[in-house]
């Protein structure tokens, strides 16, 4: 029988057994980032941060266990040589309300004891089909994925991640690891396309004098500087990644990234110092040529 919009998926890969258990979680803010989730009784083990769990075996029941605030259960002094009989060292919540509703002084004296309350527990119910061999979630800090959902699962984004689609972003995320590499000066998105500006060193260091431009009557002291060799790229780089599934997205993503920095990488070899970089060597008048 195809699944319905109410059925859930358990993805199986090597023996382990993955739920999605972000329903459990609606409507809960307290708590939550330590919450614990069981299987038969048996602890389960939280993937990525992203609300899937994973479990050693197939569950017939699995629970959700939520902390919740401790519990008032009474007021003591805040100060106990304060006691009187006005003062009494403790007093019940009821009593602590009904005096703290005429004077303000009543939450300046006491303070509340607490016992911790039991959490909150959320059966998360099924069916759950079985999807073996299925990719693994991704993490909350991977590359955006847009799946093209089947109707029946619009309202389960949860495994979009099954279905085919594609990443976005590639080249905001490879501005960021361009920039980081060494020499790279500058780098820009414009017009679909990464331009990238390289200034390199020669292989042995080499400087020259340069004086800088005067500026009202006081003469610029000239100042030495290292030359360097200036190489600009255009990368035509994709924004989008498509893919049957998000992990055959997510690797040719990978391969992307290596590609265009590898490119990076070598164009970012050091200069020849008897050429200068230019790949010939200057000869005559053309030593004295303006470029």
């Amino acid at each position: 029988m195809s699944p319905t919009i109410n059925d859930r998926f358990v993805l199986v890969q090597d023996g382990v057994w993955m739920y999605y258990l972000g329903d459990a979680f609606a409507g809960h803010h307290y708590g939550i980032d330590k919450a614990t989730a069981y299987a038969d009784g048996q602890p389960m083990t939280e993937l990525n941060g992203t609300r899937w769990w994973a479990a050693t075996a197939a569950a017939s029941e699995i629970t959700v266990h939520i902390p919740q605030p401790d519990r008032v259960i009474g007021y003591i002094l805040s100060d106990p040589t304060a006691e009187s009989e006005r003062f009494p060292t403790s007093l019940t919540r009821e009593r602590f309300r009904e005096l703290a509703n005429s004077s303000d002084i009543w939450h300046d004296m006491y303070k509340p004891v607490r016992e911790p309350a039991d959490p909150k527990i959320v059966t998360v119910p099924g069916p759950w089909t079985v999807l073996e061999d299925a990719p693994l979630p991704p993490a909350d800090t991977s590359p955006t994925w847009q799946a093209t959902l089947p109707t029946a699962l619009t309202q389960r984004r949860e495994y979009q991640h099954l279905f085919p689609g594609y990443l976005t972003g590639l080249r905001a995320t490879l501005v960021d690891r361009i920039k980081a590499m060494p020499y790279v000066t500058y780098v820009f998105d414009k017009d679909h396309q990464l331009d990238v500006t390289i200034e390199v060193p020669l292989e042995l260091p080499e400087h020259e004098w340069v004086t800088p431009y005067q500026v009202g009557r006081r003469r610029p002291k000239p100042y030495q500087r290292q030359i360097t060799v200036t190489r600009r790229l255009s990368l035509p780089v994709p924004d989008r990644v498509p893919g049957d599934n998000y992990a055959a997205a997510l690797k040719v993503w990978d391969d992307e990234i290596e590609r265009w920095t590898g490119i990076v990488a070598s164009a970012s070899a050091k200069g020849c110092n008897t050429c200068h970089g230019r790949g010939y060597i200057l000869d005559g008048a053309e030593q004295h040529a303006r470029t």
